[in-house]
């Protein structure tokens, strides 16, 4: 997912938002708008500040503190695994993935007791069987 900091705007009602060129659910570059919080601008742009002024918003830093030009995308699973294991979680506990963001959303979504219909549309899901599927897990 190319976030770069060139994608956030304010929408025409002023709240901020980041433009999504493209994703996994959009393969074919149609584009969505995500809304965000003013708090996260906040972060986003505290980040812009030492990350630079453009490019990607995602980046690695190594060990010595320098900021890359980017994320490869599979180090998010090598880090959410890191994280976990430094967690000590239940050994009965799944092991986290980029994936785990979507199931999470999800989640969030539907114990803040937005409709179904809401669920799908912020998850980009072009039928409810994928947000069906996650909702029932979490209902039982």
């Amino acid at each position: 997912m190319p976030l770069k900091f060139e994608n956030i705007d304010c929408a025409p009602n002023g709240k901020p938002i980041i433009r999504l060129n493209f994703s996994k659910t959009d393969q074919y570059g149609t584009g969505k708008v995500l809304p965000i919080s003013e708090e996260l601008l906040g972060l986003l742009n505290q980040w812009k500040g030492i990350a630079g002024n453009q490019g990607y918003i995602l980046r690695s830093i190594n060990k010595h503190g320098h900021i890359g030009g980017s994320l490869n995308p599979a180090s998010i699973s090598t880090i959410l695994k890191t994280l976990q294991e430094g967690l000590k979680s239940g050994s009965n506990q799944q092991t986290l993935s980029g994936h785990s963001f979507r199931v999470g959303a999800t989640l969030d979504l539907l114990e803040q007791g937005e409709s179904l219909e809401k669920i799908i549309i912020r998850g980009g899901w072009q039928s409810d069987s994928t947000a069906m599927k996650y909702t029932r897990i979490w209902c039982f």
